[in-house]
Formats: C-alpha cells, structure tokens, sequence
C-alpha cells in the first residue's frame, strides 16, 4: 500500500521493480524447493507431537507452497492488465499473460491485496510455530528449516547484489529527442520527463543493460497544437497509454569508443525490436552515450485513421538521446 500511494516518479516506478522482482524470486525458490522436495524426503515431524498438531503442520504447510506460487502469479497477471510488461532483475523480459484490461486489473489488485495479506499470516504463524518448537518444545524443527533459509538468504543477496550496479542517469546531461517530418519539413521535438538506469562495462559488454521508461505526457512535439494533438487517441494514446519502455538484451562493440544497443521497445502497448547505434565517453566520473536511430510510427500504431497517411507525416522517425550516468566506483 506504501507504494500505490506514492506520487508518481522515479523512485515509485524503481519500487514496484523491487517488488515484482521479489515476487518472481519467491517464486523461482518455491520451484526449486519443490523439486529439491520431490528428490529428498521430508524428515519426520517430532514424534511428541499429536497427531492434530502434525496433520494442521501438513496442512499450512501446503497452504504456504500453493500462496508462494499463487501471489506471483496473480501480481504477474495484474502487471500485465494493467499494460506494465515485467523485466525480470532488469534484464529478463517476461511475457505478459493477459492483455490490457482496465477492470480485470481491478480485480486482480484486489485479489493480490487479499493473497499478500493471506501468505503473510501464514508466515507469520510459521514462524510463530517454529519459535514454540525451539523454546517451548526443545526440538530441531527450527535448526532443520535455518540450514535451507541460510542457503535461500545468500541467494537472494547475490541477486540483489547482481542487480543493483545499474546507475540512474543524471537529468543534467540527459535528454531524449525526435525528428519527424511533415509535408517534407523536419519537426523536432522531444521528452521532459523520463526514467532510465544504464550498466555499461566496456570490459564486461555481456554483463550491460539498459532499462528506459519515458513520460508521454510530457512530450514536446514542437507546438502548442501539435503537443495537444499528438497525446490524443489516434497518435500516442496518452490516457490510454501513459508511458513508452525499453529494455535492453545485448549491447555490442562496433568501433573504437562505438556500440550498439539491441531491446524490445513498448508504445501503445505494442512491442518491436530496436537496435541503435551509440558513442560512448568517459570524462570527469561519467560516461556520457550519444546515439540516434529511426522508428517507424506505425509499427506502433502511432497516428490512425486519416493520420496513417505517410503523405503529410511520415513514417519514419528519427530518435536521439544523450544519456549521462556516473561512473561506478569501485
């Protein structure tokens, strides 16, 4: 709820990454508790306790396995409703299993409210019950579960530690601007607000990645009637579609100081591969990237209708951005 009544900005949209990183987590070591279950045998329980209090154990038990698989996936399916595609760490881009649907991501907020809610009791009186065992009860049920949780909380920290070298750009320095052209005549335009975080090791290319989330609303497209126009349902969408994404799944050395980047771009709900072409420079404990490419507007559905004519507004759109971020120290 701490997030959801955030105001909109970087911050909140790099918290709900956290959280459904997290939440893909949970999941990946619930798999992988059950198939380290399937091939070893689960110890017996004490035999001083009763036979209710075992068979109540085995039931919560169950319980906690079937949240820890149904919380993420109901937190996928909400993402997906809602229109926001899930990047796993920021690197692994997951397919989105519905489409975008206003009042099922409703109900799917709901229902993962509730769900959330629910697995949080029971790990709560899990770990209530492990307490009694070890202080009341004087058994090893709890050094049995701390030898698996030790394995599980280094894993996670090696995660977290993997995924937080992305550096946020600096807005000084940074910018994201368009070319298009009308009737012949080059327009330019750009994006005030935007969200990025870059991983660029020039020695460790395999190791970079690139995550972008524009602000549509913020669009300058050039003038006061085209800036109003091109937020409208038959360009970007705005209301429907409130950001565009793109993240990265391979940056490659082409040149002295020259890479190019390849990701999946998202407007308007649709997906294509980029790929785009960039100078890279480090100076005063930032490198600063330069680059452009070109778009075609109606693989994203960009102007419909009487604005699909490539006559007065042409397909093609030339886009270039400076990205300025800081150098890691070491």
């Amino acid at each position: 709820m701490y997030m959801v009544g955030l105001a909109f900005s970087p911050a909140k949209l790099r918290l709900f990454s956290y959280h459904k990183w997290i939440g893909v987590t949970v999941f990946l070591f619930a798999l992988a508790r059950l198939v380290w279950r399937y091939f070893h045998k689960a110890p017996e329980l004490p035999g001083s306790m009763p036979a209710w209090e075992k068979s109540a154990a085995k039931a919560s038990h169950s319980l906690l396995y079937a949240l820890m698989f149904i919380v993420p996936v109901s937190g996928w399916l909400m993402s997906s409703a809602h229109g926001f595609q899930t990047v796993y760490l920021g690197i692994i881009p997951l397919p989105d299993l519905v489409e975008k649907n206003k009042e099922l991501e409703e109900s799917l907020e709901l229902a993962h409210f509730i769900l959330n809610k629910t697995l949080l009791a029971f790990v709560l009186l899990h770990i209530a019950a492990a307490l009694k065992h070890h202080f009341i009860d004087r058994d090893e049920v709890l050094k049995r579960m701390l030898r698996f949780g030790t394995v599980c909380v280094v894993a996670v920290a090696s995660l977290v530690s993997a995924s937080a070298q992305a550096a946020p750009v600096l807005k000084d320095g940074s910018r994201i601007e368009f070319v298009s052209k009308q009737m012949g005549v080059p327009i330019k335009g750009s994006f005030k607000n935007f969200d990025a975080d870059v991983l660029f090791d020039p020695a460790n290319l395999k190791a970079g990645r690139t995550a972008i989330s524009i602000d549509l609303e913020s669009i300058d497209a050039g003038s006061d009637e085209a800036t109003v126009e091109i937020k409208r349902r038959p360009w970007f969408d705005v209301k429907n579609y409130p950001r565009a994404e793109f993240t990265s799944s391979t940056v490659t050395a082409v040149g002295p100081g020259l890479y190019r980047v390849t990701g999946k771009m998202t407007i308007k709900g649709r997906t294509r591969e980029v790929s785009a072409p960039f100078a890279a420079q480090k100076a005063n404990d930032r490198w600063t990237f330069d680059g452009k490419f070109t778009l075609k507007r109606l693989d994203f559905n960009i102007g419909e209708g009487a604005w699909s004519d490539t006559g007065t507004v042409a397909d093609e759109v030339e886009i270039l951005f400076r990205f300025a971020v800081p150098v890691p120290k070491k």
